[in-house]
């Protein structure tokens, strides 16, 4: 089968790193980036390009499939320019973590059978094609969110594609998987943002100096692609509007816990101890 990746930046690269090695599947890509599909060829980790998505016009890419591995509003652009691959042979898929957006495309095309959303919960802060590493998915899980017309051939050739990547995985709808990821994944990227804004604040030129290895470690987060997070962030926006205001609310409690009762402090933080290590 033929398996077109669409961007080969970190996970993109990575899957072709994994499959490139399989007897029974050609990996080809697509990249504006003419640089990357040169790294790509010489690494092997592609068996070849497209020179434009309208190639996948051709009979030739008849039952294929095809995964769109970019940031999630350049993902949008690209998933509505494929319609004419909607409720044919090929199958589509995507890696963002974000899927109101996308869902509202499809949505305008009355729920194509053949498009199944994908998120690997997979990554890294380091970005690019060049950092991409052939068992970054191993071990890990994928979210698949698909409406009811989604055909079973389709979300099956999803499924296997994961499998082969050594990753399990489940299924949410897309407007649970959302507000989900708002708390558990896009909130700890806004916390180490706003963290280091604030320690940017205090404008004392040595700090790192008396910081110890969890606040790098934390802060490790905003080495991420800033193009990325801006993008989750803008399209996610109600869910982690609501997530930021329960921090807050959280914060609220443990200031006050800090200005009252030691006891008291020491009690919440016993119980939050306790919380972590049974759940995470």
């Amino acid at each position: 089968m033929k398996i077109i990746i669409i961007g080969l930046g970190l996970i993109g690269g990575s899957i072709a790193k994994n499959l490139s090695g399989s007897t029974d599947n050609q990996i080809l890509a697509f990249d504006t980036n003419q640089g990357s599909i040169k790294n790509a060829l010489d690494n092997q980790s592609i068996h070849g390009s497209i020179p434009s998505l309208d190639n996948l016009r051709n009979t030739e890419y008849e039952d294929s499939l095809v995964i769109i591995a970019t940031p999630p509003t350049v993902t949008g652009d690209i998933l509505k320019s494929l319609d004419f691959l909607f409720n044919s042979s090929v199958t589509i898929t995507d890696t963002t973590s974000a899927k109101s957006s996308l869902n509202e495309i499809l949505q305008e095309f009355n729920f194509p059978e053949n498009v199944i959303f994908s998120h690997p919960v997979a990554g890294s802060h380091l970005s690019g094609g060049i950092n991409s590493i052939a068992d970054l998915f191993n071990g890990k899980s994928t979210i698949l969110s698909y409406h009811d017309s989604a055909a079973r051939l389709h979300v099956n050739r999803v499924i296997d594609l994961w499998n082969d990547l050594g990753s399990t995985t489940s299924v949410l709808n897309v407007d649970l998987h959302d507000q989900i990821f708002a708390y558990s994944s896009h909130l700890p990227h806004v916390v180490a943002y706003a963290l280091l804004n604030t320690l940017k604040g205090l404008e004392q030129d040595d700090l790192a100096v008396f910081s110890g290895g969890g606040l790098g470690e934390f802060l490790r987060l905003v080495s991420s692609s800033p193009e990325m997070w801006a993008d989750i962030f803008s399209i996610n926006e109600k869910n982690i509007a609501l997530a930021i205001d329960d921090l807050v609310k959280s914060l609220t409690i443990l200031k006050d816990k800090i200005g009252d009762n030691p006891q008291n402090l020491q009690d919440l933080l016993g119980e939050l101890k306790d919380f972590k290590e049974s759940n995470y």
